[in-house]
């Protein structure tokens, strides 16, 4: 029977099957509008302040050939240098050397050797929060992991109190977000949208470079101001904005993807994230018109503060689009057309939780 049925499959006429499309082509939403619209400044120490940064870290934590290409390529430099652009070269460094620092970090819960490893996750995070854990403390912490050691030097360069005290209450945040972020891939737990915003909102990051920002540019804003609320709103909706710019393809954590699991086509998802993006929109300008007054030099730097969010959000959208990381060597096409070739299964969850 079985050689019949072989006999049967050679000498039987082949059918050609259409192939099936698997990627669609997607409008995505305006996003160089208002306040992003035009170009960056872009800090004039860049170019050297990246080098230099960029071949400590890679002593540091020993990087081999191919990880300090992908350091140099990633090029977190230029986005510390948009959103920190009036920084002297000291001031940058720091900023700087913390941005190389947090993507091979971040990595290792994204889609690295702990993203579904709870326990070896905690032991690194406590080890993190450990070299933060004295306001005062004079020398950096030292420890057995060479990429916690090089945040220690970072955060023993951040020397006012107060700028320390929320850049560790911030950097906490992010460590907890990647702790829940870890606890949820390991069980295949599949956020809803508005539960993912709000873990994201601490895992990825964000935060802890508006109190770098603040430190960058020397800031003297003194803490009853953090406490406003249209301030919490400013800074929630600046991590938004972050957020739900560009979503990158094949990691768990992505918005659209969400979206388009609990059943949206992808188009749909995309216009669903672009109305997402207009409610921050205005809700920032409303944040801005009940802004209190502090007196005049409070309330230049609480405005300086305010273009420091607005820098980091304006940075990480022009970064995204400048390193290749979403859209390869497409950046200059979609961001022309404002067409992006994305998969027509939702494979996404699948890919990074497997």
């Amino acid at each position: 029977m079985a050689v019949t049925r072989v006999q049967q499959s050679v000498s039987s006429p082949m059918v050609k099957t259409p192939r099936r499309d698997t990627s669609l082509s997607i409008r995505l939403p305006e996003m160089f509008v208002l306040f992003l619209s035009g170009e960056p400044t872009v800090n004039r120490h860049y170019k050297c302040v990246k080098e230099l940064s960029e071949a400590w870290i890679s002593r540091e934590c020993y990087f081999d050939e191919r990880a300090q290409r992908r350091l140099q390529k990633t090029d977190f430099a230029y986005f510390c240098s948009i959103a920190a652009p009036d920084a002297e070269p000291e001031e940058l460094r720091t900023v700087i050397d913390w941005g190389n620092w947090v993507f091979p970090f971040d990595d290792l819960f994204d889609n690295g050797s702990l993203k579904d490893d709870p326990e070896r996750a905690q032991v690194l995070v406590e080890d993190l929060r450990a070299g933060m854990a004295d306001e005062t403390g004079q020398r950096p912490v030292l420890s057995d992991y060479p990429i916690v050691q090089v945040h220690n030097s970072v955060w023993h360069r951040v020397t006012q109190v107060r700028i320390r005290r929320r850049f560790a209450r911030a950097m906490n945040d992010y460590c907890t977000g990647c702790l829940a972020q870890v606890r949820s891939c390991s069980k295949g737990e599949l956020p809803s949208l508005e539960e993912m915003l709000s873990l994201r909102r601490q895992s990825a990051g964000v935060s802890p470079l508006f109190a770098l920002v603040e430190y960058a540019h020397k800031l003297d804003i003194p803490e009853h101001v953090f406490e406003c609320k249209s301030i919490q709103e400013i800074e929630r909706i600046g991590t938004d904005l972050v957020l739900l710019g560009i979503q990158k393809e094949g990691v768990s954590h992505n918005l659209v993807a969400i979206c388009r699991h609990n059943g949206m086509p992808a188009q749909v998802a995309f216009n669903h994230v672009g109305e997402m993006l207009i409610e921050r929109y205005r809700d920032w300008y409303l944040a801005l018109a009940a802004l209190p007054t502090w007196g005049e030099r409070i309330d230049a730097d609480v405005q300086e503060y305010i273009r420091g969010v607005q820098n980091v959000v304006r940075a990480n959208l022009h970064w995204s689009f400048r390193s290749g990381r979403y859209f390869g060597k497409a950046n200059d096409q979609v961001r022309k057309s404002g067409i992006v070739t994305v998969r027509s299964n939702n494979a996404d969850f699948k890919l990074s939780m497997t």
